[in-house]
């Protein structure tokens, strides 16, 4: 489907704070997709870079600090990110902000050393055309990556409100990069799961980060009351002893699950 832009910037501007704090998940993959980059990367070989969808920072503190001497433009659909953003690299080279659509950034003829993206092109309308614009953009011996999310992403929000985003899968995602062109050097995904005391307390979380800007249908009192029934009865379980709900699990209580489908890729242009 179609994604509203429009919606989306309004609703991940309003929530950039909460974002920044709430977001642990996200948080998470970046660390995990800056380490991938560490490995994948030495860092003299980027001396030109962009990053799509750069959101608060999870992603874009790693590129500055792994390649300091690169000059970076860095882009978000949400002009006030901007804020939350490093200026400069830690060898004070300026990194330049650039406001709009990730998805329809004109990458130059072959200038980048890296292209990076975290948690940004699940939002995207074409994604296929999106790679193949980014692997041209790639200078030779150049690197894309990024990370999204998989099929089995927020699969209780889908099955509960028969609503959410359309996932590629990782091996077309695989398949697509080497479609355009890449060399595959990591691609990995794995499952997720985050542990909320009650359904409406996966509602605020998606509220508080943004990432509920898949419609802009209102949540009524007879949609929320079956939302959370349907919710508790498909997804409650005992409360784990890593879900960070100390006190429901030490009452011995129940909560319900969310889950979360990351996938990292990293390829190169021979």
């Amino acid at each position: 489907m179609k994604h509203d832009k429009t919606l989306l910037q309004r609703r991940f501007a309003r929530n950039l704070k909460s974002y920044d704090t709430l977001a642990v998940v996200q948080r998470a993959i970046a660390d995990r997709l800056g380490e991938r980059l560490a490995q994948a990367v030495g860092p003299a070989v980027v001396r030109r870079g962009a990053e799509i969808g750069a959101g608060t920072g999870f992603l874009t503190r790693h590129l500055v600090r792994l390649f300091p001497a690169a000059e970076w433009t860095v882009n978000d659909l949400v002009p006030t990110s901007r804020d939350f953003l490093p200026h400069v690299t830690g060898t004070g080279v300026p990194v330049r902000f650039e406001a709009g659509d990730g998805e329809t950034f004109r990458f130059d003829t072959a200038g980048y050393d890296l292209i990076a993206s975290a948690s940004a092109v699940q939002w995207f309308d074409d994604l296929p055309g999106f790679i193949l614009r980014a692997a041209a953009g790639l200078a030779a011996g150049g690197t894309l990556a990024f990370s999204t999310f998989g099929p089995e992403n927020f699969r209780e929000i889908a099955a509960t409100t028969g609503q959410g985003l359309d996932y590629y899968p990782l091996e077309e995602l695989c398949a697509l990069c080497r479609g355009a062109g890449l060399t595959l050097s990591v691609a990995e995904a794995w499952i997720e799961p985050q542990y909320y005391p009650a359904p409406t307390d996966v509602l605020r979380h998606l509220r508080l980060t943004g990432v509920n800007a898949v419609t802009a249908q209102r949540w009524t009192h007879s949609r929320l009351s079956r939302f959370e029934a349907d919710y508790r009865s498909a997804y409650t379980v005992a409360v784990p002893d890593d879900s960070g709900l100390e006190r429901e699990r030490k009452k011995g209580g129940e909560c319900v699950t969310l889950t979360f489908h990351p996938i990292i890729i990293v390829a190169q242009k021979p």
